[in-house]
């Protein structure tokens, strides 16, 4: 709910935007989402446990939206939402049944020409937050500073309408003696890195207002 009220506070705002900093474009997108395992560290969940299990997140399907201004005359600005609900596999230390997770990326950032050939191509990065989700109610959310690169095409269909096609990877600074998903007595789950890495492949039309 808080994604949707999220994506309509932003499209009341497209009408300012684009009569202050000219032509804005928005992008629907779908994409695929993949990568992303956890290790569970047996010391969040008993004492003197030093075993450690790996946690798959299931790849799975996502959306969200792009809206782009200009910047100059060839860079642009751009605020990245895009969300995803997943499971984690297995998880029996939780639960006998698989946990849903939902992960949403909020980045601001900008994109760049990387090529002005028959298919042009822009490199695109940005930074914000990632915010985990658990559907279990006994789990706390977090919420983790990250950053994005990523390449995209564009086909144009006419002066409004675009085929938009990207991939960008995310990565999520975590500190690797931190602990996620914590209830009133313990934390389940620890990174075993710094860095929590996912990938996205998407598709998308963008109009231009």
């Amino acid at each position: 709910m808080r994604f949707f009220i999220l994506l309509f506070s932003i499209f009341l705002t497209l009408p300012t935007l684009a009569t202050k900093s000219g032509p804005i474009e928005v992008t629907p997108f779908a994409g695929y989402r993949l990568g992303g395992d956890f290790d569970i560290s047996g010391n969040f969940y008993e004492e003197n446990d030093l075993q450690s299990l790996q946690v798959d997140i299931d790849d799975s399907s996502s959306f969200g939206v792009i809206v782009a201004w200009p910047y100059d005359n060839k860079r642009q600005g751009e605020l990245l939402i895009s969300h995803y609900e997943s499971e984690l596999i297995p998880d029996s230390l939780f639960t006998p049944d698989t946990i849903d997770l939902a992960v949403t990326y909020l980045h601001i950032g900008g994109n760049v020409p990387f090529s002005n050939s028959l298919i042009p191509v822009w490199f695109s990065g940005g930074f914000g937050v990632t915010h985990f989700s658990p559907e279990a109610k006994e789990l706390d959310d977090e919420t983790k500073l990250s950053v994005n690169l990523g390449l995209y095409s564009k086909l144009q269909l006419n002066d409004r309408i675009a085929i938009r096609l990207g991939a960008r990877v995310y990565a999520t600074l975590i500190d690797s003696q931190d602990a996620l998903f914590c209830d009133n007595n313990s934390c389940k789950i620890a990174i075993s890195s710094d860095m929590w890495v996912q990938s996205e492949l998407s598709a998308g039309l963008t109009f231009t207002f």
